[in-house]
């Protein structure tokens, strides 16, 4: 949210995203959620292009199946935002920006490049008519991955860069708040993200710290058998003959971990 908080950023982020091309004189409309009004939902990128497409894009290092209900949530709350009146009464039809999902997945786990998520997967029965849906498309944008979005976008292949230095250097020396500092130090001399880490230094340093050390909780959690509840989702699923790549998407669990179920 913060590196993208101007509407010249937004724009090469939307350009990115869609394979677009506005201009640079392009309209942009900010409408992130502000969650002291709109029942505690907040949410991390929220746009309008043009005024014709409003954008939701979430950040996301634990990868999520249920993107797409959260989303519904959002997006309902954004269009309550824009049209808080009676206008919803009225014999005139009330025109809403077109609405585009996407997630920016840098978590640690295995996750293919591009994938869409759909509401209607998680819909406990099957239809011929499906009344209501919507779709996420999810990107993996660790820089290692070498996904096209990186090329489009610099802001956002810098800081995909940064994070992956971070993870690299905290791998080697074991020292997290050593491997955040040093990989500081060595983005802003090489004009990686370079003016907002020297404007920013001890936000990152915090901000890293709280996330990067949830990660390793989380890989102790899984050790320690906190996944049992998923674990045993994934069984049944198997014993259904589901293909693994189902099971995969919809559990978290690497096909290495499903094999050995």
């Amino acid at each position: 949210r913060s590196l993208f908080n101007n509407e010249k950023e937004l724009l090469s982020l939307y350009n990115a995203l869609t394979g677009k091309n506005y201009p640079d004189d392009t309209e942009i409309e900010i409408v992130t959620l502000d969650n002291a009004v709109f029942d505690s939902k907040k949410n991390d990128l929220a746009f309008i292009v043009d005024k014709k497409f409003i954008n939701l894009t979430e950040h996301q290092s634990t990868f999520s199946p249920n993107m797409p209900l959260r989303f519904l949530e959002y997006i309902a709350k954004e269009y309550q935002k824009l049209h808080f009146s009676n206008a919803v009464y009225s014999e005139a039809l009330v025109k809403l920006p077109t609405p585009e999902f996407y997630v920016l997945y840098n978590g640690t786990k295995d996750a293919p490049l591009e994938q869409t998520l759909k509401l209607s997967d998680a819909f406990v029965r099957e239809c011929d008519k499906i009344s209501l849906d919507l779709m996420v498309k999810v990107i993996n944008v660790n820089y290692d991955k070498g996904a096209d979005i990186l090329d489009k976008c610099k802001t956002l292949r810098e800081y995909s860069m940064f994070i992956h230095k971070v993870r690299t250097v905290r791998d080697e020396l074991g020292d997290l708040d050593v491997a955040i500092d040093a990989s500081i130090r060595e983005c802003i001399s090489e004009g990686i993200l370079a003016e907002f880490l020297k404007n920013n230094k001890g936000d990152v340093m915090s901000f890293l710290e709280v996330n990067l050390t949830e990660e390793e909780k989380d890989a102790i959690r899984r050790q320690d058998g906190y996944n049992e509840a998923v674990c045993y989702t994934a069984l049944k699923m198997k014993e259904d003959n589901m293909p693994v790549e189902t099971i995969v998407k919809y559990t978290g669990l690497s096909k290495e971990e499903i094999e050995k179920l």
